[in-house]
């Protein structure tokens, strides 16, 4: 043995890295950049999730209405007259009956077709405001199926930010732990050089 080394420190040296782990910190380090991604990730996943069956019901809304003729005519099918317009409808037969009966036209065909144009004006006038409001729902389904899209993309766009974000970190933590476990390997070599006197 050459009289200037110092054994001790040779054989800490060499043991140090048999047993010692110079990546432990790149690795702990790499389980807390995992947690925190997976935290936000699970915070950002229900809108997510919201998005992607929104677009879905978009995209369903949208075809629905590529044929408008169609799409008017399937609205109208659910259309079912108001008490409103039954109300009005009464109220003009008997007021209209009322005046034929004071004026002696009762019965007669004018009085017969200026009834039935006052029941079809009643009727159609329901008609539109039930359609009004049947497209201002429609239209406001698609308007919040729209709107869940651009909340999916936004948690998405966060997602794959964090996912860039992650690979980076965790891209340097394992060449640091690959690195420290190199730096082991050297260790327990140099150590053992050093104890040997080498």
């Amino acid at each position: 043995m050459m009289s200037g080394n110092n054994p001790g420190s040779g054989l800490a040296s060499f043991f140090g890295g048999m047993f010692g782990d110079s990546g432990a910190p790149f690795g702990d380090a790499m389980k807390q950049f995992r947690k925190y991604y997976d935290q936000s990730r699970q915070t950002q996943n229900p809108f997510y999730n919201a998005g992607m069956g929104g677009m879905e019901n978009f995209q369903k809304w949208l075809g629905g209405m590529q044929d408008p003729g169609g799409f008017i005519n399937k609205l109208m099918g659910g259309y079912q007259e108001s008490p409103w317009a039954k109300n009005l409808q009464n109220q003009s037969m008997r007021a209209g009956t009322n005046a034929a009966s004071a004026n002696g036209t009762a019965g007669s065909t004018p009085f017969a077709m200026q009834m039935q144009q006052n029941a079809n004006n009643i009727s159609s006038e329901d008609q539109q405001k039930w359609l009004q409001n049947a497209l201002g729902i429609n239209s406001q389904y698609g308007a919040g199926q729209q709107s869940l899209m651009s909340g999916g993309q936004h948690a998405g766009d966060i997602m794959s930010m964090l996912a860039q974000a992650m690979g980076g970190q965790m891209g340097s933590g394992a060449f640091g732990q690959k690195f420290g476990e190199g730096q082991n390997f050297w260790n327990m070599i140099n150590g053992g050089l050093h104890f040997f006197g080498m």
